[in-house]
């Protein structure tokens, strides 16, 4: 039976593969949701030869595992590179590979969240702007993006929390993040327990999930002013 004291040295040292698991969660999402946003305008474009190659895309990530997607980007990334460009990209640290995965994964997967939240904001809303004299940019900055943002929250919430839970794979290269600190805790300390450590980081896995929920239900109180309809009397309120 192991002391309050292993416990809270566990702990310790789970916490040294805190940084870069944060520090991927960042990168990634920042690097994806602006991709999604790139994505979501393709996709809803009229020109079919920028249509179908993200459709694709979209088909794609959405159908084959991510872990699978981080293996192929891991091993076909440095050919492409260096069949093209001539240049060895073998010695770039493991957390680049993860993120270009993870950012064209989130990048096409979160579209699937943007289109429709923006294909929810009805017709008459986009007329009213013009009514008033607003530009397509202006329509869409001014009017559809807070309605679409109110109406996606949600789901993004709920993908920044998927985020964090699949980083836990990350330890599959070798990166020494959060799960890669436990399980090289498991293999190399042979008087560790592997349930306690796996129990640890999961706790640990469970407060940031708690974190991003706080956070995601402050900022959707914040954007509840746009729910609903803002077109009142044929003008936008």
């Amino acid at each position: 039976m192991h002391d309050f004291g292993y416990v809270v040295g566990l702990f310790k040292q789970l916490l040294t593969g805190v940084p870069i698991t944060l520090q991927f969660i960042l990168a990634s999402w920042i690097i994806g949701f602006s991709l999604s946003a790139f994505v979501t305008a393709g996709r809803l474009s009229s020109h079919k030869l920028i249509q179908y190659p993200l459709n694709l895309l979209v088909s794609f990530t959405r159908s084959v595992p991510i872990v699978l997607q981080l293996f192929l980007v891991y091993y076909g990334l440095p050919v492409l590179v260096q069949q093209l460009f001539g240049l060895n990209i073998n010695d770039i640290n493991k957390m680049v590979f993860c993120v270009i995965t993870f950012s064209i994964y989130y990048g096409a997967y979160l579209s699937e969240v943007l289109r429709p939240a923006y294909l929810s904001v009805r017709k008459e809303q986009h007329d009213a702007a013009y009514g008033l004299g607003y530009t397509k940019l202006q329509t869409n900055i001014h009017v559809v993006i807070p309605q679409m943002l109110s109406v996606a929250l949600p789901s993004l919430g709920n993908e920044v929390i998927n985020l964090v839970h699949q980083s836990s794979i990350l330890f599959v290269l070798g990166t020494v993040d959060l799960m890669g600190k436990a399980d090289m805790i498991v293999s190399t300390d042979f008087t560790s327990s592997p349930l306690l450590t796996y129990f640890c980081a999961g706790i640990i896995y469970w407060i940031f999930t708690i974190v991003i929920m706080i956070i995601v239900h402050q900022v959707e109180k914040r954007v509840d002013v746009y729910k609903g309809d803002t077109l009142q009397d044929g003008g936008i309120s």
